[in-house]
């Protein structure tokens, strides 16, 4: 299982459009051979005591893919060409991690 954690940093004021692009993009990512979870989330106040402090720009999304292959894949889908660069546009930075499960 192929695990990836993205954080990106959204434009000031562009935050619903970032995220309304973002749940249209996901329905169709969720279709893909391969795909276990693909999952947009953003910050709130919790009383956590390990809490980073909360950015309000910031939107971190959390995938799950059963193979490389499914990965690999998954960045020539339609969809990701058509969906990404709409996104990128909205966004000052993105970074990702990616891990496999033990």
């Amino acid at each position: 299982m192929i695990h990836i954690v993205c954080t990106f940093i959204v434009k000031e004021g562009k935050m619903d459009e970032y995220l309304a692009l973002s749940q249209k993009l996901r329905s169709y990512v969720l279709m893909e051979k391969g795909c276990v979870e693909y999952s947009f989330a953003v910050e709130y106040k919790s009383p956590l005591p390990i809490q980073e402090k909360v950015n309000k720009n910031r939107v971190t999304l959390v995938e799950k893919w059963e193979t490389k292959k499914d990965l690999a894949a998954h960045g020539d889908a339609p969809h990701m060409k058509e969906f990404g660069p709409k996104l990128r546009a909205l966004r000052e930075s993105a970074s990702a991690r990616v891990m496999t499960g033990i």
